[in-house]
């Protein structure tokens, strides 16, 4: 019996045979992979093929990622395994879910000719941090009230962060916190292996004396570590005083009774330390007397290279020879400093001589001619 197609019937067995081709290449496919889940913690790896192929769990960051570390001839990359999204590492397909903080289960489907992987612990050295101190000052021969600066660096040489670190330093004899300084300094708690960090803080020097510096020393991650000392010598403080010079200028040293001189004082201050207090003091000499200014003066205060001056006027009242004696007194000179000017000559009048003299040279010459005169008269 022959069986006719009817109409339609071509379309379904075209159908059918595209059904038939699909199911058998899936068929196929499916025989050539094999899928496991394998239970995963941080730091462990999957090896395939005696290392070709390598998986390693190197974070779990839950409920959102496992991050692996694929690794293929030698070459190795970082990927992100996000909950339920599967990747490609070249013939294998990874898928991560049910992440935790210390594990996720890892779908992972493989050739099906490989042999199962192996699991194995990943074995990371064990960092040791070392931290290395150098302490040093910006100078070592002071005096009493100079202001000293420190310096601390801090190195971390080793190879893991140093975790909980402190410094224990205390200020040493003989010093004292500066203005604005504060000890024991404030530092970072943590230093990462190769990093480094520095530490500033002053102190001041108040007694004098040779003082040794004790090393500073670190704490941290159950170690400890120790700076190198120093030796810093203080020297007693100088007292610092002024000192005042007078200078007494005349405008002429030699003059007549009657005549004005006048006199300039000029006080000037060569020492380092303000003068108080000042007080110049004296008296016109006997036979002088003042009639403009006043010979005393008295300063508040002359700072170091200040200079004041003052002036008087004097009139000698007779003839002779005059000094004009003055003592400065002030604070680092309580006895006083005394100041000496030029000799100053005074003599009496010319005019006085010249009033008395005219006229007996006058009563002379008339004598003189009178007596010429007779003798002409008594000559005829």
């Amino acid at each position: 019996m022959t069986y006719k197609l009817k109409k339609g019937d071509h379309s379904i067995r075209k159908l059918a045979f595209l059904l038939l081709i699909s199911l058998m290449a899936s068929t196929v496919g499916s025989a050539s992979t094999q899928t496991f889940n394998f239970s995963m913690q941080n730091n462990t790896g999957l090896s395939f093929e005696n290392g070709s192929y390598i998986v390693e769990v190197i974070e779990l960051a839950r409920p959102v990622y496992v991050k692996v570390n694929l690794t293929s001839d030698g070459s190795s990359k970082i990927k992100y395994l996000y909950d339920n999204e599967p990747i490609t590492f070249n013939e294998i397909t990874l898928t991560s879910s049910s992440i935790t903080a210390t594990e996720a289960l890892i779908k992972i489907g493989f050739p099906l000719g490989w042999s199962a992987p192996k699991n194995y612990q990943i074995v990371r050295p064990v960092g040791i941090p070392d931290i290395v101190l150098t302490k040093s000052v910006d100078k070592t021969n002071v005096n009493v009230g100079d202001v000293v600066e420190f310096k601390i660096k801090m190195e971390n040489t080793g190879n893991a962060t140093a975790y909980n670190l402190t410094l224990n330093e205390q200020p040493p004899n003989g010093f004292s916190n500066a203005p604005g300084s504060r000890l024991p300094s404030v530092i970072n708690a943590e230093l990462a292996a190769g990093a480094s960090q520095e530490l500033y803080y002053a102190l001041k020097a108040v007694d004098s004396g040779t003082f040794n510096i004790e090393p500073t020393i670190a704490i941290y991650s159950s170690k400890t570590s120790k700076s190198n000392p120093l030796t810093i010598t203080v020297a007693a403080a100088t007292q610092e005083k002024s000192f005042l010079a007078t200078v007494i200028s005349l405008d002429k040293m030699n003059a007549t009774v009657g005549e004005l001189i006048k006199a300039t004082v000029k006080i000037t201050n060569t020492g380092k330390a303000t003068a108080k207090s000042v007080r110049i003091k004296g008296t016109a000499p006997l036979g002088m007397e003042a009639i403009d200014g006043n010979l005393i003066k008295d300063y508040e205060s002359i700072g170091p290279a200040g200079i004041e001056e003052y002036r008087f006027t004097l009139k000698a009242t007779e003839a002779g020879n005059y000094t004009i004696h003055l003592i400065t007194v002030y604070n680092d000179n309580e006895a006083g400093a005394p100041s000496d000017s030029d000799t100053i000559t005074v003599t009496g009048k010319e005019g006085n001589y010249l009033y008395y003299l005219l006229p007996v040279m006058i009563f002379i010459i008339g004598i003189v001619l009178f007596t010429i005169k007779r003798h002409r008269e008594y000559s005829y």
